[in-house]
């Protein structure tokens, strides 16, 4: 195993020594986790692709964990890298390939990062997790945590759909439904129930649990036979998932096993677009923003202040763009995938695609350039989302001739 030879400021560079100091003193920032990686040579490369686990845990040698005893696994990673030429076809573009997540133990990425980050907090020694999310997170911490013996609080807003809070309880969680500005005030109220209770942060304010996303470097590059795609398009919130790729795609680099770098694209609901809104202004760091009703509840965060900045500089590095999408275009995406694809995914998860078509029909992305677009979690996680008519599910009489005049109105 690797296990963590510091904490560093991403903005000042200063190393701590420190293993539960999450954020810089100097800057305020969150720290990121150092993890040596230069002694690894061509063989190892060799030798993890000779590895017949499909974890993300193959890769180990890049998580901070220094003994194997405490790694909490659920047989996260290792998911599907689809080729999807049919609705590649629909959309103009002939290496489009989904990457989906929607098969993860809980159905979406987030257990990417729980397992990393409950792995450290069971090395650490802590005995309560807690998480505050609009619903994945939230699910995927409780799951982690119960696998990890520790207890586990998740906080979520009133408006969550109830497959997420049930999934959540479901694992043992102590679910607490918050009222109020969720961004603001419910913010307040986990960092203060942090630093009064001693729980571990399973957040992306955590440093350790922030690498577990790196994977999805690793995974895409070996998935493609040591290919590097042209683009990967990942739904956008807090911004961790594009920090992640960008730092497990440079760690491929700097080794020599890959030869360049894709270009990322920030994919976000228009009703929550803070990174967006700043990737378009030029800004360096992202401004809260007003949050809208959407459709895309996973994605429905007004002010990514840990990681969004990161997320831009992640972008500008990759010289990649940022978009966003009306809640009409998720659904169109979602629908797509589904009737082209054969993937159900949550509307948010879907918003990759919705990203896909647009840059496609403004010519960015160009037709014979592999692109890959995240598709981060299950439809099964807000199955509201799929409309039906009074009609179409109106029962009706078990003859042909009802089953006949029943498909001739559906045509209609």
């Amino acid at each position: 195993m690797a296990g963590v030879k510091a904490l560093r400021c991403p903005k000042c560079e200063e190393e701590s020594q420190s293993r539960t100091e999450f954020l810089c003193p100097r800057c305020k920032v969150v720290m990121e986790a150092v993890i040596e990686t230069g002694h690894l040579t061509r063989s190892h490369f060799l030798e993890i692709r000779r590895r017949t686990g499909r974890s993300i845990w193959r890769w180990h040698e890049f998580f901070p964990i220094r003994n194997s005893v405490h790694v909490v696994s659920l047989g996260e990673g290792g998911t599907p890298l689809i080729l999807a030429s049919r609705l590649g076809r629909e959309v103009g573009l002939g290496n489009l390939y989904l990457k989906n997540d929607t098969m993860l133990p809980t159905g979406s990425l987030k257990d990417r990062s729980n397992s990393v980050g409950l792995s450290k907090a069971r090395e650490l020694g802590f005995e309560t997790a807690v998480a505050i999310s609009t619903g994945n997170a939230a699910a995927s911490a409780a799951a982690y945590a119960a696998a990890a013996g520790l207890r586990c609080v998740v906080m979520v807003p009133k408006e969550t759909s109830f497959a997420k809070i049930a999934q959540a309880r479901a694992y043992g969680a102590t679910v607490v439904c918050l009222e109020g500005d969720f961004d603001n005030d419910g913010a307040k109220l986990y960092s203060a129930a942090i630093e009064r209770f001693g729980w571990y942060d399973c957040l992306s304010t955590n440093p350790y649990r922030n690498e577990g996303k790196k994977s999805y470097a690793y995974e895409i590059f070996e998935q493609l036979e040591e290919h590097v795609p042209h683009w990967v398009i990942h739904p956008t919130a807090g911004g961790t998932g594009l920090v992640a790729m960008w730092k497990g795609f440079n760690e491929l680099l700097a080794l020599g096993w890959a030869h360049r770098l894709p270009r990322l694209v920030a994919a976000q609901s228009e009703a929550a677009a803070p990174v967006v809104a700043a990737f378009e202004k030029g800004a360096d760091d992202v401004q809260p923003v007003p949050v809208g009703k959407t459709v895309a509840e996973s994605i429905r965060v007004g002010y990514p202040s840990s990681m969004g900045w990161r997320a831009l500089k992640a972008v500008r590095a990759s010289k990649g763009t940022a978009a966003a999408f009306n809640d009409d275009e998720i659904l169109e995406a979602q629908s797509l995938l589904g009737r082209f694809a054969g993937v159900f995914a949550e509307p948010a998860a879907a918003v990759s695609l919705a990203a896909a078509r647009r840059l496609r029909e403004r010519g960015i992305l160009g037709r014979d350039e592999i692109v890959v677009c995240n598709i981060t979690g299950s439809g099964l996680k807000q199955p509201s989302s799929i409309r039906f008519s009074e009609e179409e599910l109106r029962p009706i009489a078990p003859t042909l001739t009802a089953l006949r005049q029943h498909l001739e109105g559906q045509k209609a």
